[in-house]
């Protein structure tokens, strides 16, 4: 005797099946989805995300609108558990424009998690009132062993959260950090400043990822420290 197991795919496993989410903002999404048994897809054109982990072996795919009030999104995908389906280890998203036909869509941006977390963020800013974008969203495994899993999908507006760092802390999970002077001016003489990051949730497994982008000092009289 024998025992045969047959699962079906997903019906957003090509982008054929998409699942429209309808008019972005879309979050939280009342469904949890799931990329198990999915098999990979061919697009044509732009098949591989530069940002991709190797291979979009159980991708699927949705759709969603960009409203006229609304021009900034920040996509997330969080790995969670539901019934039968592990939660999705390490995701990874990739957004598209064009047509949902081969050789019709092109790449716009994506993001991948790193090791062992189980949310990733997109940030796309600028998109086109009423024009419809297409997300491709898997799994990745830092070994040889194919993941799959059940995620959310939340699709929300992005507004950038500034500080200046003599306001002493955040809890924010994301955020830009500037002088005294702002975006625009510069620091005072004889500053001395210490400005904790502590977020509320732990989106990137404990670690704060923190991007210097633009710096001057005058040498031998300041420093910018890390701890």
């Amino acid at each position: 005797s024998c025992l045969l197991r047959l699962a079906a795919q997903p019906v957003n496993d090509d982008c054929a099946g998409i699942i429209d989410l309808g008019t972005a903002p879309i979050c939280p999404s009342p469904a949890i989805y799931s990329n198990v048994q999915a098999t990979e897809s061919n697009i044509g054109n732009d098949n591989f995300p530069g940002c991709f982990n190797g291979l979009p072996q159980r991708d699927v795919w949705f759709q969603f609108t960009a409203t006229a009030a609304i021009l900034d999104y920040k996509i997330t995908v969080t790995g969670i558990p539901q019934g039968s389906d592990p939660a999705m280890k390490m995701p990874q998203v990739a957004i598209y424009r064009g047509d949902c036909v081969f050789d019709g869509l092109e790449f716009y941006a994506c993001a991948a998690s790193q090791v062992d977390e189980s949310q990733v963020s997109l940030v796309v800013q600028g998109l086109t009132p009423g024009l419809p974008y297409f997300l491709r969203i898997n799994d990745w495994s830092a070994s040889a062993a194919e993941n799959w899993g059940a995620f959310t999908l939340c699709i929300e507006e992005f507004v950038d959260v500034t500080y200046t760092i003599d306001e002493g802390s955040s809890s924010d999970c994301e955020g830009v950090l500037y002088d005294t002077g702002g975006e625009n001016g510069n620091y005072g003489d004889n500053e001395n400043h210490v400005f904790t990051i502590c977020p509320d949730q732990s989106a990137n497994g404990g670690c704060i990822v923190f991007n210097l982008l633009d710096y001057h000092f005058e040498q031998g009289w300041e420093q910018l420290l890390f701890y």
